[in-house]
């Protein structure tokens, strides 16, 4: 195994990379969507009938799912910046693991 990242490490750099890109879309799907007034707590996004409405946080767990409506869109966009921040932390750490898996694999190989 000279030379190799684990598959776990990829698993881990792969994972943070999906999660960093999906709450960025979010964010910026979430920000043309808004329609901006003067009341930043105020319900902003439509939904397909017209009607005005905040965000919902939920757990999809089957029979057990548990969802909370009426998330404002200050918390949501808090919790997904604070989620990326997250996964930005979880990439570097990955990174850091796969450049000590790769050295260690070159230096094992070394008379």
């Amino acid at each position: 195994m000279n030379g190799m990242i684990s598959l776990d490490t990829i698993r881990l750099l792969y994972t943070a990379l999906r999660e960093i890109e999906a709450g960025e879309k979010l964010l910026a799907d979430m920000e043309a969507e808004f329609r901006h007034g003067d009341d930043k707590y105020a319900p902003r996004i439509e939904d397909a009938f017209g009607r005005r409405r905040h965000l919902q946080l939920g757990i999809p767990s089957g029979e057990n799912s548990h969802r909370m409506l009426d998330v404002s869109p200050i918390l949501a966009e808090s919790c997904i910046r604070a989620h990326i921040a997250n996964k930005r932390k979880e990439f570097q750490d990955a990174n850091e693991r796969a450049r000590i898996e790769l050295n260690m694999t070159t230096e094992e190989s070394k008379p």
